[in-house]
């Protein structure tokens, strides 16, 4: 048997009574002609990749409706014009396709494919217990796009504060004791220079004659 996917987009203008009427038309007509329906799905409305005209009417969004089926003997000519006479259908799409046993396996195997992998076991010791990772050897060189111990970037440097010691109290300045000034040399006035005669100093008095 063949296999065969439809899409078909029918008018936006129909009711829901009118989607389910037109829906069950395009079924009955496969259906008569000994084909198989084995999947359909209802969409719903949606805006087209760009506006279709049908009739007098231009649409820029259709009611999306998908059915498989599979037949011995191929009427897709016949399908193809019956849905295209149709004015409540603006656009149909038939493909050949695989049985739903295969694409439901399809499936199945994509979704596997995006699972990531399970993680590896770590490595076991002659004990079958498992071995832990070596330490890197001290004073290795980091490896390359390690980030750089804080303590040697000189802004973690700065930003770390320096341990405070607290100073000792400091003793009031003591205030420089006065020197006492030079007195000036007394100088001893000169009788002889000195304008001012000089008293003499008394003697016994002398003695008058009578």
């Amino acid at each position: 048997m063949r296999h065969y996917e439809l899409v078909v987009v029918l008018s936006p203008m129909l009711n829901q009574e009118q989607v389910t009427e037109t829906w069950d038309k395009i079924k009955g007509f496969i259906t008569t002609r000994d084909a198989e329906i084995s999947h359909e799905e209802q969409w719903g409305t949606r805006r087209l990749a760009y506006p279709i005209r049908k009739g007098q009417h231009r649409f820029l969004e259709g009611s999306y409706h998908l059915t498989r089926f599979a037949t011995d003997k191929a009427f897709n000519r016949e399908l193809e014009n019956f849905l295209t006479v149709d004015d409540e259908i603006i656009r149909s799409l038939i493909t050949v396709t695989l049985p739903e046993e295969e694409l439901a396996a399809q499936a199945a195997a994509a979704a596997r494919a995006i699972r990531p992998p399970p993680p590896r076991p770590a490595p076991l010791g002659p004990d079958g217990a498992p071995i832990a990772p070596a330490a890197p050897a001290e004073g290795a060189a980091p490896a390359e796009g390690a980030p750089v111990a804080a303590a040697d970037s000189p802004a973690a440097t700065e930003a770390a504060p320096e341990a405070v010691t607290e100073a000792p109290a400091a003793e009031a300045p003591t205030a420089p004791e006065a020197t006492a000034e030079p007195e000036a040399p007394v100088v001893e006035a000169d009788p002889e220079s000195s304008g001012t005669p000089s008293e003499e100093p008394a003697g016994e008095p002398e003695e008058r004659e009578d």
